[in-house]
């Protein structure tokens, strides 16, 4: 007999019923007993794990509206500085490259027979005032008459401009500076005989630095004489420098459609900065206060359009971004989007709206960034 299979008979015409272990019976032609059938099961519903992201904090601020250009800096002038009298060179004191202040010596020439000439004529000089001063006696006495005592005067006057001329010789034996700047140029060499107006240095003047920017001619209402400016180079990483709008041309170019603008720069932030150099400009034409700004790490673009993503009551909700101004941090939006909330810079990429997610910090967020899967919305 079978382990699994039981059989009985019970007479002629008896029925035949068979049970299993661990099942039910079911019996044959017995119309008075049921099938039991066993009850269904609902499924359990699966939930989606919530997705970590990253958030900030929607602030206020300003941000600006500006006109972006390339340009390279030129100086207002390149001063070339001459020699004013004729005469071996003896020393030279600077070299190209330094920074020079306005009356600093840069060179000097020989000057044996200018001082020679000085004292000839300061020793006449002294001799003619006390000779005039004994003259303005007798004039007072009367024992002089008029022409005579004019005719000192006259005499007097002469040696006093004699010996200034001769200092005057005497002091352009030596080179000075006539501004401030850098020495972009030397041609003096020591023991050089040079003549009167022989070129001996180049100069610029830093301080007067500004870029040449042609502007269209659309934004000729925007841009005014005095607007803020910022510039900066990539030859010189993280550093900016303050500028302003010094001239604007009235006359648009017919040719190209815009107009100069001329802006200066101020060095005031103790970083050298030189002609020549190729520089962003950006001219400052609005500011907006108190705006609502969004860091651009939570815009997500999608074909044209771009959106956020804010955290709500843990779920993430998708929002068309109404963009305004944007810098190279932030992005200001114009609607739907208040200070304080919660703006989700990472771990966006593959959410969905609805999503459940989870505020983790920076480590954490960096470490699930490429593992996270698509997050579909739940109920």
């Amino acid at each position: 007999m079978s382990d699994n299979l039981l059989e009985s008979k019970s007479g002629k015409g008896g029925k035949t019923a068979s049970a299993e272990k661990g099942g039910g019976i079911k019996a044959k032609g017995d119309k008075g007993q049921k099938t039991e059938k066993p009850e269904k099961t609902q499924p359990t519903p699966r939930v989606r794990p919530a997705v970590p992201v990253k958030v900030a904090i929607v602030e206020e601020g300003d941000i600006t509206s500006s006109l972006v250009f390339d340009s390279v800096l030129e100086t207002e002038s390149s001063i070339e500085i001459f020699a004013e009298s004729s005469g071996v060179i003896l020393e030279v004191l600077v070299e190209e490259g330094d920074r020079v202040k306005q009356g600093q010596i840069l060179a000097r020439l020989e000057s044996d027979m200018q001082q020679v000439d000085a004292d000839e004529a300061e020793a006449r000089y002294e001799h003619e005032k006390l000779n005039n001063q004994r003259m303005v006696e007798l004039h007072e006495r009367k024992l002089i008459n008029l022409q005579e005592f004019e005719t000192a005067k006259f005499n007097l006057e002469q040696m006093r401009l004699r010996y200034e001329r001769a200092s005057i010789q005497l002091e352009n034996t030596v080179v000075r500076a006539t501004v401030d700047g850098v020495i972009t140029e030397r041609l003096a060499q020591v023991g050089r005989r040079v003549t009167a107006n022989r070129q001996l240095y180049t100069m610029m003047n830093l301080d007067e630095l500004h870029a040449n920017v042609n502007v269209s001619g659309q934004h000729l209402l925007n841009v005014k004489q005095g607007l803020e400016a910022v510039i900066d180079s990539d030859l010189i990483e993280g550093v900016q420098y303050d500028a302003f709008v010094r001239l604007v041309s009235p006359v648009v170019d017919p040719g190209s459609g815009t107009f100069k603008v001329k802006v200066a720069v101020l060095q005031d932030n103790g970083m050298p900065i030189y002609p020549g150099m190729f520089v962003n400009v950006r001219i400052i034409v609005d500011n907006r206060k108190d705006s609502i700004l969004i860091p651009k790490d939570a815009v997500v673009h999608e074909g044209d359009l771009k959106y956020i993503y804010t955290v709500q009551e843990g779920k993430a909700r998708k929002q068309l971004l109404q963009e305004g101004y944007s810098n190279v941090e932030f992005v200001q939006a114009t609607s739907g989007v208040n200070r304080g909330d919660a703006v989700i810079v990472m771990g966006h990429n593959a959410l969905k709206d609805g999503a459940n997610v989870k505020v983790v910090t920076d480590s954490v967020a960096s470490e699930n960034a490429e593992t996270t899967h698509p997050a579909t919305a739940e109920g």
